[in-house]
């Protein structure tokens, strides 16, 4: 795996200044993960912010299990926020791409505005021919897997924009 601080952001990731102006580690995260992030983008039409906070990129602390985790390895996990009203369209192009091994969404975040703003967390976990693992983080901040609570998840699911 190849850190994304190796490519060539201007022609890899035109639609994406943000990872320069927000500062993000690229160095910790994999190119591939942008690599996906161009073409979602590409795919939906959608304008795509990826999140501010360098920990929805990559994090040196917390669970080993997560795919936004750092240390010994890349991080295959991104955070971002499609335009508002784009957040299902958006979702639904993520499903048709085949590395895209986990998708959640969260209806308790604030955007880079400030205001509440639904995210999209996406990454390249392999999945051995299993089901990509999706989920849905309520607004009190409980998460609603597909897999074991698929009411859940599609209840908050269709409350978000």
């Amino acid at each position: 795996m190849m850190p994304a601080s190796e490519l060539d952001l201007s022609k890899v990731c035109p639609d994406f200044p943000e990872f320069t102006r927000y500062g993000i580690p690229l160095e910790l995260v994999s190119a591939e993960l942008l690599v996906v992030l161009q073409r979602l983008r590409g795919l939906s039409g959608a304008p795509i912010i990826p999140s501010p906070d360098p920990r929805g990129w990559a994090r040196l602390d917390g669970p080993a299990t997560s795919r936004h985790y750092a240390v010994g390895r890349l991080s295959d996990a991104g955070d971002v926020f499609p335009a508002r009203s784009w957040l299902r369209e958006v979702w639904a192009c993520a499903m048709d791409i085949r590395e895209v091994g986990g998708l959640g969404v969260y209806a308790c975040t604030r955007g880079p505005d400030g205001a509440s703003w639904p995210m999209l967390h996406l990454d390249l976990r392999p999945r051995y021919g299993e089901p990509r693992v999706l989920w849905a983080r309520d607004v009190r901040g409980a998460y609603w897997y597909r897999s074991s609570s698929p009411r859940e998840f599609w209840r908050v699911f269709s409350m978000l924009e």
